[in-house]
């Protein structure tokens, strides 16, 4: 009888952990969702678009995050790094990792939040601009890296 219970006590366990290191989904607030929102539709667009509308949507993503970098209030730093999950653009993505590493350790807690979450924004579907996995993490780690070294991340 006692080794049954060991065996059940094991296997629950191994079951809880199994479920806590799964990615939990995050649902960024209100605020966030709207500075955010307008991005990702352009870059969704882009990505079922082709030649000058493709073109024109990520450049206009690109403005908008921009403008967004501009923006110095915690609701823009967390709306800055729940784009890391997501295809912004090459260029773009790169200019978001060095405005994120600019803000510097600020950004840490909202890093570590996001970086093994699955953002999720009610109404509107993103999944098919959504990173993968592997890159999302790259991306997460690189900045928590040059965070705590001191170092931004430059410009090539």
């Amino acid at each position: 009888m006692a080794t049954m219970t060991r065996t059940s006590l094991v296997t629950t366990l191994t079951l809880v952990l199994q479920v806590a290191s799964a990615a939990a989904t995050v649902v960024p607030p209100l605020d966030v969702q709207k500075k955010v929102r307008p991005i990702l539709d352009l870059c969704r667009q882009a990505a079922s678009t082709q030649g000058k509308g493709q073109d024109a949507a990520f450049f206009e993503a690109a403005r908008l995050v921009g403008k967004l970098s501009k923006e110095k209030t915690k609701s823009s730093d967390e709306a800055l790094v729940v784009l890391m999950s997501f295809y912004i653009g090459e260029s773009t993505g790169e200019d978001l990792l060095r405005s994120i590493t600019i803000r510097g350790r600020r950004m840490l807690p909202l890093l570590l939040r996001y970086r093994d979450a699955r953002v999720f924004l009610p109404e509107k579907d993103y999944a098919s601009i959504r990173l993968p996995a592997e890159v999302r993490k790259d991306n997460f780690d690189n900045a928590i890296k040059s965070i705590n070294a001191r170092r931004r991340i430059s410009e090539d």
